[in-house]
């Protein structure tokens, strides 16, 4: 990928040709859609926004002649292509401009708890928005179940799922813009910055104040007596836990750092945080006390070899 990232810095078409590429072939390989947006957010990195935007206008068109000539459909790739590229284009401009990780994925999530309380706001109640949503994905899956399955167990527990899954999708999508970020400033460390991507990651930190917004969140969440304020204080605090979660890496990684034999204790953390997604949960924790604790400041001995 460091070569193609290379080839990509070498001019507006090679940009726009890696862009674009892996936009059109995310339709058939949905996951490729994530090296598009970690391209383009390199363009905006270090060629800046008005390369981008030249960038953005070629790569749209493309995508837009694509879908015409392919899928027999203009504006659904098109809005498909935006939402690779413009969110983790607005958090790679925050970056380039301030130079502050942190306040780059501070930007994000406060533009996801916007849209989440706008929802909320236009919507009332979203909870039956996403019940239908979901029932009408695992319908396939529903009408094959096995004898002594029972349907309505699970529509049960896709009701408790729904009042939740505006805060779900909010921290998903949150997370995949601050992967992609992340994914394009290490290649913009390998090409011009060899050693940097690590020392600024592991230095990753929000501002106490975010902490505090996040905190009481989460207790009015416990706290309060309306059903409809609990419900959206929580689907606010799944999106500030993307952040924390985050946040909680990069202070995980520096402390298991310290330790002799740390590529061991590394790697069993990461595969942890893998397979047991109830283990996030800690990590997240110990991201939002580093706002007040300096757990990576704290005078601990290196026992590093």
């Amino acid at each position: 990928m460091k070569a193609l990232a290379a080839f990509a810095m070498r001019g507006l078409w090679q940009a726009s040709l890696v862009v674009v590429g892996f936009a059109c072939l995310s339709f058939t390989v949905p996951l490729v859609g994530f090296l598009s947006s970690a391209f383009f957010a390199l363009v905006v990195l270090r060629q800046g926004t008005k390369v981008a935007s030249m960038v953005l206008t070629a790569s749209a068109a493309v995508v837009a002649l694509f879908g015409v000539v392919i899928l027999g459909e203009f504006w659904m790739p098109v809005i498909y292509a935006g939402t690779l590229w413009i969110p983790v284009g607005i958090a790679a401009w925050v970056l380039r401009v301030w130079r502050n990780l942190g306040f780059s994925l501070e930007i994000v999530t406060l533009l996801t708890l916007v849209v989440v309380l706008a929802v909320y706001g236009f919507m009332g109640d979203p909870s039956g928005f996403w019940k239908g949503k979901l029932v009408l994905l695992l319908q396939p899956w529903l009408a094959a179940s096995p004898d002594g399955f029972d349907p309505e167990a699970l529509r049960d527990h896709l009701q408790v799922i729904s009042h939740y899954a505006t805060g779900l999708v909010g921290a998903g999508s949150d997370l995949t813009v601050f992967m992609t970020l992340l994914l394009a400033r290490w290649w913009q460390a390998l090409l011009f910055n060899p050693g940097g991507f690590r020392a600024e990651f592991l230095a990753l930190r929000v501002t106490p104040k975010f902490a505090y917004a996040a905190t009481s969140a989460l207790v009015l969440a416990w706290l309060s007596p309306s059903v409809g304020l609990a419900e959206l204080m929580w689907n606010l605090g799944l999106v500030f836990f993307a952040v924390f979660l985050v946040v909680g890496i990069a202070v995980m990684h520096e402390l298991l750092s310290r330790r002799s034999g740390r590529g061991f204790w590394l790697t069993g953390a990461y595969l942890l945080l893998f397979i047991v997604p109830q283990a996030t949960l800690p990590v997240a924790v110990m991201g939002l006390t580093d706002a007040w604790m300096d757990w990576r400041g704290r005078k601990v001995p290196n026992t590093g070899d």
